[in-house]
């Protein structure tokens, strides 16, 4: 009877304790446990606001938002060491600027320099940044070349030039610019998070890697094209990385069963960086 009691008594401390801080902001992560499951209920690529680390925080899609929120500030994706207390930062996909926000608290006098071609997003982006110094935000896509490329929209994180992730087929034109004009300096850390247009760029821009000193590479192998991951690693072990690979999310749960992927064939974090 004792043990069931004490049981008891233990359980019903931890739920006292649950309720009691459901309100109370996470250090690492911005937000709440209840702001978390009100976020869990909007319904799918709903534009809403919510408060992160103390400030309004304009998203596009709550389930986004939430993924990105834990991966960026929970997880440390993007966390990188440099002697350079202002260092200069390329943003490949800023999406709403979490990675942007992630980069100005841990380094308040770097230069950021951000690429997001998805319009709306591009305007979420804009509003969420405004407040920070030292920032440029260009509505653009990076590529080899400056051109016009066709742009499927998806509405969250997935917004792409090459994969119409939604299968929505939500295509428009966006402004691209070839990204060797802006690797002709000292770059601390480069991040290219563009949802399979890193399979041409990563080709394009290798006799300009030598600029960079930490490169966070997130690849996605396209459906119906050659593999080239090994290719992609000879590339960066030639350009003088180091490099450290983490899978970015699961497509495929079954390969020896004949399962087909539907969008991508691999989707890995690649953290390149020198000694």
């Amino acid at each position: 009877m004792k043990s069931l009691l004490q049981k008891l008594y233990e359980l019903n401390i931890q739920a006292y304790r649950e309720y009691k801080y459901r309100d109370e902001v996470n250090p690492k992560t911005g937000i709440s446990v209840s702001e978390r499951e009100r976020l869990m209920q909007f319904p799918p690529f709903n534009p809403g606001e919510t408060t992160l680390f103390g400030k309004t925080f304009t998203f596009s899609d709550a389930a986004g938002y939430l993924h990105s929120v834990d991966e960026i500030f929970g997880e440390n994706v993007y966390k990188f060491k440099t002697p350079n207390d202002s260092p200069y930062i390329i943003d490949c996909g800023a999406n709403m600027g979490l990675s942007i926000l992630y980069f100005k608290r841990k380094y308040p006098n770097s230069t950021i320099l951000a690429f997001e071609p998805d319009h709306k997003t591009f305007n979420i982006l804009k509003e969420n940044t405004a407040h920070l110094d030292g920032v440029t935000i260009k509505e653009e896509a990076v590529w080899t070349e400056d051109t016009t490329l066709e742009f499927f929209s998806e509405g969250s994180l997935a917004g792409s030039t090459v994969v119409d992730f939604a299968h929505k087929n939500n295509k428009t034109s966006v402004k691209a610019i070839d990204l060797k004009k802006y690797l002709n300096r000292k770059i601390d850390f480069l991040k290219i998070d563009i949802e399979g247009a890193e399979n041409e760029l990563i080709y394009d821009i290798k006799d300009h890697l030598f600029q960079v000193d930490k490169m966070f590479l997130e690849y996605h192998g396209l459906v119906n094209e050659p593999q080239n991951l090994g290719e992609i690693l000879n590339l960066l072990k030639e350009s003088g990385f180091l490099y450290y690979i983490r899978l970015a999310g699961e497509t495929l749960k079954f390969p020896f069963c004949g399962e087909k992927p539907v969008n991508f064939n691999q989707q890995l974090n690649i953290f390149c960086y020198r000694t």
